[in-house]
């Protein structure tokens, strides 16, 4: 199935394991994407999200400024971690293993067992 998540959350069942890799940097609205698939979690929560730093604000500036000229709709946000960690936390995920590469931040969340 293909399809706008956050439009299509309703008819999906939850998983084990969601990952959004590379993903919340093409959504406008993070806080909606992330808690609609962090509900869908049972166990753990994947994300890769560009990291917020100066180099990455640029290239992003300059990927939308492309798009622009393109004249495509299409954008990519640098969502702040903290929100999304927030918003994760909020959701009832746990923080858990934690990576940086030179532009991406790689979080591995977890519900806590009731």
């Amino acid at each position: 199935m293909m399809g706008d998540f956050v439009s299509m959350a309703d008819d999906l069942a939850p998983a084990d394991v969601v990952t959004l890799d590379r993903v919340i940097c093409c959504y406008d609205d993070m806080d909606r994407l992330v808690s609609l698939s962090a509900a869908k979690a049972k166990r753990f929560y994947g994300a890769v999200y560009p990291r917020d730093v100066r180099w990455m604000r640029v290239a992003m500036a300059v990927i939308n400024l492309v798009q622009r000229l393109k004249r495509s709709a299409f954008r990519v946000f640098l969502h702040d971690p903290r929100t999304i960690d927030a918003a994760l936390s909020t959701a009832g995920l746990s923080r858990g293993s934690a990576r940086r590469t030179p532009g991406w931040e790689v979080v591995v969340y977890a519900r806590q067992s009731s």
